[in-house]
């Protein structure tokens, strides 16, 4: 009778180590999950500041690019428009000079 009860007391006993370690096991893959999303989370946040940061310096370039870009085509511009100014006296003069003098 007293082998019967250590018996029953070592399978009882046997269920609660198995259902501890079941319900640990559980605990471990729960918190093993939300690390998991937390460290994901934070790759993602990062990867997001990252790409805003990467667009406001692209922007920022494009815009000194093209700021850059009219300041040479409006002094390409005026240099055009002087050299224009400067041959039309020219021809202007030679015209008169040849209805003046023709």
């Amino acid at each position: 009778m007293e082998a019967v009860r250590k018996i029953v007391e070592t399978e009882a006993q046997a269920k609660r180590i198995i259902e501890d370690a079941k319900l640990r096991a559980q605990e471990i893959l729960e918190s093993a999950s939300a690390e998991s999303q937390r460290v994901r989370q934070t790759a993602i946040s990062g990867a997001d500041q990252d790409k805003a940061r990467i667009l406001k310096e692209a922007r920022e370039k494009a815009e000194a690019d093209a700021r850059s870009s009219d300041e040479e085509t409006n002094a390409l511009l005026e240099n055009y428009k002087n050299l224009f100014e400067k041959r039309k006296e020219v021809a202007v003069k030679k015209a008169v000079e040849l209805i003046l003098g023709g």
